[in-house]
């Protein structure tokens, strides 16, 4: 029998159902822009800020990124980071609640949750503040609702093109934190960092909750839920019966999901891959303080304001490609624009080529890194999953996926006090890639063409 609750739910996804007004999609996709805008800047902000924020709550005075006194910083900081990390188990709990409740409220809680987050980082007075608003940024950058929006939206044959243009769109927008820079660091107050974030924080509070009355629950979201509010409690247990027998339920769940992934070799071999992959992924919260110990803060700014417009580029090129040569030929030209512009980011910062062609290479590298997992960790992920299971199945296999950087953090966590951090930038980045490209390539099947709508557990086989 329906409880009332279900009953009020589903009266409301029936509503949902009116058509929708012709330039609706195009409002959707400039809000859902937005969003990842703020998503983007929250997850690039304290990397960027890093150095600036460790020599005022640290008290170091020389300013110097090769000092002991930083490197005890770093010490200090980053296990602290990595063992908060931990925290992040929680979130695919978090995110599966959405299979139940909708996307819309998910949408604004996580965009007013970072703004939350970068809030208490501008205003942390000690180390301790300043980790808990790190934890609060990284609790909710994962979760990437609004690209669930985009890919349960956008027609399938664009699912991949909507999405890398609207993270094109806000990986460029990532440069304001280079603009903001040069506007408000200032080297003789040690707290000017903290201006850097008002504005970004501003904008993450309103935009959140703007979300809320302007969005409508995804279409593949009314389907799925509606049909499962609808069946009697006979039909739904011969349902939950043919589920159990699969691994999949129309109400997810983080223990389903887990199940789900290991019993299903094509998510179980994602897994892998992608585990793999993000051991790479550690030189992105170290790279500006690479850039400081080769120039100026000034240079810094202007490194900071480039690199996001390679980002982007390279971002949006990849959507394109995506969709018309496929996830795992994108993710081998993905691959290896990470490697080699890692390489010439090295480069650059040791043989004193200048802030453009610094920020130029590591605006590429990243764009392939991410590109690449974000595609590992999102879109093929859910082209494999059925509807009811598929933000369970996200949300769980990006922790999973996620655990893979503790390897990465924790050899360069280590090996930073005997070695060269850029050295590590290519000792322990590039062997993780290649082996994470191999995987794919070979164990992976493509899913480009998948109908979101009718996949099942069998549909890989």
């Amino acid at each position: 029998m329906n409880t009332e609750r279900e009953k009020k739910q589903l009266e409301k996804l029936l509503a949902e159902r009116r058509p929708r007004p012709i330039h609706y999609m195009g409002i959707a996709m400039l809000l859902l822009t937005i969003v990842y805008i703020v998503d983007e800047i929250t997850s690039n902000m304290n990397s960027s800020m890093q150095p600036y924020a460790l020599f005022e709550l640290f008290n170091i005075t020389s300013r110097d990124v090769n000092s002991p006194e930083y490197a005890n910083a770093i010490n200090v900081v980053a296990p602290l980071s990595v063992i908060s990390n931990l925290f992040l188990i929680i979130t695919p709990f978090y995110k599966a609640l959405s299979d139940k409740y909708g996307r819309r409220l998910f949408l604004m809680i996580n965009t007013v949750g970072m703004g939350l987050g970068m809030c208490i980082v501008m205003t942390a007075q000690n180390v301790a503040l300043y980790i808990i608003g790190m934890l609060f940024m990284m609790f909710f950058t994962p979760n990437d609702m609004q690209v669930l929006y985009i890919m349960e939206t956008a027609p399938k044959e664009k699912r991949a093109t909507y999405g890398f243009i609207a993270k094109g769109v806000a990986l460029v927008s990532v440069s304001l934190i280079g603009i903001l820079s040069k506007i408000f660091l200032n080297e003789s107050d040690p707290a000017s960092w903290r201006m850097v974030y008002l504005i970004p924080v501003i904008g993450a509070l309103v935009i959140g909750s703007l979300s809320y009355f302007v969005m409508r629950e995804t279409p593949v979201f009314v389907d799925q839920r509606t049909k499962w509010l609808s069946m009697t409690q006979k039909e739904r247990e011969e349902k939950i019966r043919k589920d159990k027998e699969s691994g999949a339920g129309e109400e997810g769940g983080v223990f389903k999901a887990i199940k789900f992934i290991f019993k299903t070799p094509q998510l179980r071999w994602i897994l892998i891959a992608g585990f793999i992959f993000f051991a790479t992924t550690f030189y992105t919260s170290y790279y500006s303080t690479v850039l400081k110990g080769a120039m100026d803060t000034d240079m810094v700014a202007t490194a900071l304001v480039v690199y996001p417009f390679f980002n982007g580029l390279i971002t949006i090129l990849s959507g394109f490609f995506s969709d018309k040569i496929g996830r795992k030929k994108v993710c081998l030209i993905l691959g290896s624009t990470a490697m080699l512009g890692l390489l010439a980011f090295v480069m650059a910062c040791r043989m004193g080529l200048g802030p453009v062609a610094a920020g130029i290479a590591y605006g590429c590298s990243i764009g392939g890194l991410w590109s690449m997992s974000d595609t590992l960790i999102l879109t093929m992920p859910a082209e494999s999953t059925p509807s009811g299971m598929r933000s369970s199945v996200m949300g769980t296999i990006s922790v999973l996926i996620g655990a893979g950087m503790f390897i990465g953090q924790f050899a360069f966590i280590i090996l930073q006090n005997f070695v060269a951090m850029d050295v590590l930038f290519l000792a322990i980045g590039v062997p993780f890639m290649v082996i994470s490209l191999i995987i794919l390539l070979t164990k992976v099947k493509e899913t480009k063409d998948a109908d979101l709508e009718n996949i099942t557990a069998d549909t890989y086989k």
